[in-house]
This record gives C-alpha cells, structure tokens and sequence, in this order.
C-alpha cells in the first residue's frame, strides 16, 4: 500500500498566487485587502507551503514576506474609517 505522507499536494487553481515556471507561486499584490481576504491568502499561503518540497520552502516563505498582508488589511480598514462607514 502505498503511503500518501511524503507526497506534496499544492492547490490546483489557487486564487491569489500565480505559479512561476520556477515551482514557486507569486502573491498577487492587492493594495487594499478586507479581513476575509486576508485570511483566505493566509490559508492559501499555508496550503501552498505545506504542499512544497522542504527545498522549496524556504524560497517561497522569504518570497511571502515581501507582501504584507496584514498592512494591507489595516490600509482597507483605515480608509473605512476614513470615510465614517459603519461597523468597522
């Protein structure tokens, strides 16, 4: 029987990462990005990595960190505010 543990399962069709000729997935930059979409990137971005060989990892965790999601989620949430809309 073969084991399934060894093998790395990347997302078909993800959403907010492109796939590079390289094996890596580029984030796709969004300048304003709500709480939702953020943690959707965020559990993309865990999938994509778990779905990486080790060698890879590293390259594509450094290449992750050039995006802040989290500036751009505080960014939607300070124009929000910025224009009085209610509830945020």
């Amino acid at each position: 029987m073969k084991s399934h543990l060894s093998e790395h399962i990347l997302p078909a069709n993800p959403r907010f990462h492109l796939h590079r000729p390289d094996g890596l997935f580029m984030p796709i930059s969004f300048f304003l990005v709500t709480e939702r979409m953020r943690g959707e990137i965020e559990q993309e971005r865990e999938l994509i990595l778990q779905g990486l060989a080790p060698a890879l990892r590293v390259k594509q965790e450094k290449l992750f960190a050039r995006y802040d999601l989290k500036g751009s989620a505080r960014a939607f949430e300070d124009m929000l505010r910025l224009f009085d809309v209610p509830g945020h």
